[in-house]
């Protein structure tokens, strides 16, 4: 089904409060609000957030989400770099919504925050540069699978607004000659994330790949670090979610407690 061009695909995307929304702590003493029975905080937004942090070395001026969803990973990043201010562009009416009742619910002297309701593909940005851009798109092409009835899942996992195709292009309009740019996607379509890459000005300089059980051979997700200057040597990590009896691995774990969760 083709989309209408504000990636609703011909059907109406829920407005205002939605009625199954929980409220639940996310890192320290930072809630968000996310939906039982819709988009949740996950394993891709955590691991995001951490490849950025751990290779971040210093709290950035500003900082970039595209297409922050309800707000988990915006969250995570900020709450343990603390920039001078974050700017998170969000297309989906209810997302929106959440991320920004969130926001406004945070403790105060937090970052300086601002949300846009915007598709980021259209947002003109002016002047303003990123020393740090995330990004979590979504991974299946239209046609590829059996669409979520539910308008909030069905966003975050197909590719309504565009792939990573758009995420990468966005990002090079407005990373900073020193900025670095994270994005997850699925370990499979490595090389499509590479060719996206390829119509840019970006160079991949790391990559952290994350297999589902120590007994797996080959990672199911992976967070691509891009920057303005290539690198002679790729930085590379690869850790299990879990170990091969299915608990949390000692590795991820230890991410876990870095991020500070």
């Amino acid at each position: 089904m083709p989309s209408d061009g504000d990636g609703s695909l011909g059907w109406p995307e829920p407005a205002g409060w939605p009625t199954d929304t929980s409220r639940d702590q996310l890192i320290g003493d930072w809630y968000l609000y996310q939906r039982k029975g819709g988009h949740r905080t996950s394993t891709d937004d955590l691991i995001t957030a951490w490849y950025a942090v751990h290779r971040t070395p210093i709290s950035p001026k500003r900082y970039l989400d595209l297409g922050c969803g309800i707000g988990s990973v915006m969250l995570m990043v900020s709450h343990k770099l603390r920039p001078t201010s974050v700017w998170g562009v969000e297309a989906q009416p209810q997302s929106f919504a959440m991320a920004s009742r969130t926001i406004e619910e945070l403790p105060e002297n937090t970052c300086e925050f601002s949300l846009e309701h915007s598709d980021f593909r259209s947002v003109d940005f002016g002047d303003s540069t990123f020393d740090l851009i995330t990004g979590s798109p979504p991974y299946f092409p239209l046609g590829t699978g059996v669409l979520p009835d539910d308008a909030q899942r069905r966003a975050c996992r197909f590719e309504a607004r565009g792939g990573v195709e758009a995420y990468l292009q966005a990002a090079d309009r407005v990373l900073s000659a020193v900025g670095r740019l994270y994005l997850v996607f699925q370990t499979q379509w490595t090389s499509r994330v590479l060719e996206a890459a390829d119509g840019t000005a970006l160079s991949l300089t790391g990559q952290a790949d994350f297999l589902m059980r120590s007994d797996r051979e080959q990672p199911f997700l992976s967070v691509y670090e891009f920057s303005r200057s290539p690198v002679k040597t790729l930085h590379r990590f690869s850790c299990p979610v879990r170990d091969h009896q299915g608990e949390v691995s000692e590795g991820y774990q230890a991410i876990r407690n870095e991020l500070g969760l």
